[in-house]
């Protein structure tokens, strides 16, 4: 193999991978556009067939079949019920109602919302001190147990920031996002809507 590449050879390289970057992003306009045809065509169908999906919503009463039935999704039946309904008692109603409303704004605003309706003495105990058999349990949960950090937090009745500063102090992570399935974390904290980029942190040490 020669060990020398001439400018021309070069040239040459960067021709055929810019032709290749050109044809990738020729395919993903395609696809996009595939996808919003797609889109458009099931949302149509789905206004067409409002009567029939609030229909069988109100006979069974939950969102998530609904909208596995209908393959709508969650996020976007839950805005279109009460549209169609012309209400929000509806889609209030459903068995599932509080479990898709965390999911959607995520624990983060639905705690906050909780908090406001608290005592001075439960916020108190959500942060209260722990001693060393609390400490010992949480880190043996934490570690040996498939709990979320908010199914954790909430089997201890503690504010999710102080679990994770319980967790930090004691050497169990140094970083926030070091923290297990901190990925899912966030966007269970921050809502449905909302991706982790893999970098960025919530503050919450």
């Amino acid at each position: 193999m020669n060990p020398y590449i001439s400018v021309f050879d070069i040239f040459e390289h960067n021709k055929i991978l810019k032709e290749k970057i050109t044809s990738l992003e020729n395919e993903i306009a395609q696809l996009r556009a595939i996808n919003a045809n797609l889109k458009e065509t099931l949302d149509s169908r789905n206004k067409e067939n409002a009567c029939e999906i609030l229909q069988y919503f109100h006979s069974c009463s939950s969102i998530r079949k609904t909208a596995w039935k209908y393959c709508i999704k969650m996020e976007e039946l839950y805005e279109l019920i009460p549209e169609w309904d012309g209400c929000r008692d509806g889609l209030q109603s459903a068995d599932d109602y509080v479990e898709c409303r965390i999911e959607i704004i995520g624990r983060r605003e639905y705690d906050e919302e909780l908090e406001e309706d608290m005592t001075c003495e439960e916020r108190e105990f959500r942060e209260r001190a722990l001693d060393e058999k609390d400490i010992n349990n949480i880190i043996a949960d934490y570690t040996e147990s498939n709990l979320s950090l908010y199914e954790l937090a909430d089997r201890y009745e503690l504010k999710i920031n102080y679990l994770f500063r319980v967790l930090k102090e004691n050497k169990v992570f140094e970083k926030e996002t070091d923290a297990k399935g901190y990925a899912s974390f966030y966007e269970e904290h921050m809502g449905s809507t909302c991706e982790w980029d893999g970098i960025s942190d919530l503050d919450l040490i």
